[in-house]
């Protein structure tokens, strides 16, 4: 964790903050994020560091910020919106693929590294992944009982989705070294849960 400055205050975040954190979460990528100092990631950011001083006091702080912006960007499936309407396969298919493009970009290790080195970011992700587990197990529900998908039970079902959120997405050594990226992961997900639900 870096040190916190003592009674300074900080300026509000700005949109062009924000912009400028989510240009840096592409950079980030391939780093060992619990080893960046300030330094390094002001220097990424083309900013001085006294600049970055004046909107964070530490990295935690960044990456709080930075995952803060992509699950911005991923709003509509932690939303009520997610599994509205009739078609409980298009919703399904809707929500992954909204899942698949909101992580666009952002590698298998990047999230082994937010889970492993900052707790209090990922309970963050943790917190919005039971929000969307919450709406697939209502798509589930809904498609079982029009007769779209076959009966299953919906807490198994549930329970797999959230393994592969919370142990598949974010295990590098199985998957980042086949060249699979995250999307890939969805899509591959997405295909086999359809296949397995899908009535003949």
């Amino acid at each position: 964790m870096g040190r916190r400055s003592i009674d300074r205050e900080l300026k509000p975040l700005t949109e062009k903050v924000k912009q400028w954190i989510r240009e840096l979460t592409p950079l980030l990528q391939d780093k060992e994020l619990d080893k960046l100092t300030l330094n390094e990631l002001a220097e990424l950011m083309g900013k001085s560091k006294s600049t970055i001083y004046t909107y964070f006091s530490t990295k935690d702080e960044i990456f709080l910020m930075a995952t803060l912006l992509v699950l911005e960007d991923l709003a509509f499936v932690g939303s009520k919106d997610a599994r509205s309407g009739g078609d409980m396969e298009l919703a399904l298919r809707t929500m992954l693929m909204r899942i698949s493009e909101g992580i666009e970009g952002i590698s298998i290790g990047y999230l082994e590294q937010i889970k492993d080195h900052f707790p209090e970011v990922w309970l963050v992700i943790d917190r919005f992944t039971q929000q969307v587990l919450a709406n697939l197990a209502e798509i589930y529900e809904k498609g079982m009982e029009q007769g779209a998908f076959k009966r299953f039970n919906i807490s198994l079902l549930t329970a797999l989705d959230q393994h592969f959120v919370m142990s598949i997405m974010t295990n590098a050594s199985a998957f980042s070294q086949q060249g699979l990226s995250l999307k890939d992961l969805v899509k591959e997900y997405l295909e086999l849960r359809l296949s397995a639900l899908k009535k003949s």
